[in-house]
């Protein structure tokens, strides 16, 4: 199980029985925004989400590994770790967005 101070923003968290992974946008006091994609298209469900970060321990399996993330980027992965816009200017100010190199085909 995983502790509150694991949970890091720009870090990729897995729940094997929903095949499902959370990125983390946001933690701030007791809230986890994060984007939710499928494990197994790489897909977004669309925009951001937030639960408690309690409950966002009791959710997640692990931390993704680096082969878990690698195989959902190479499934289509997209706009991984973008923060959303939000009125809430004070919610984001703490708040860090993460580069990701952009994913390109390879031809073979």
């Amino acid at each position: 199980m995983l502790r509150k101070q694991d949970l890091s923003v720009g870090k990729c968290y897995v729940n094997y029985g929903r095949k499902v992974a959370r990125a983390i946008l946001v933690v701030s006091d007791q809230i986890v925004t994060f984007i939710t994609y499928h494990l197994d298209t790489g897909n977004s469900c669309g925009s951001a989400s937030e639960c408690t970060s309690t409950d966002f321990i009791r959710w997640a399996d692990h931390e993704a590994t680096p082969a878990e993330i690698a195989k959902m980027k190479s499934h289509g992965m997209d706009a991984l770790f973008h923060i959303p816009r939000s009125s809430n200017q004070a919610k984001l100010k703490h708040s860090q967005a993460i580069d990701i190199p952009t994913i390109t085909s390879r031809a073979t």
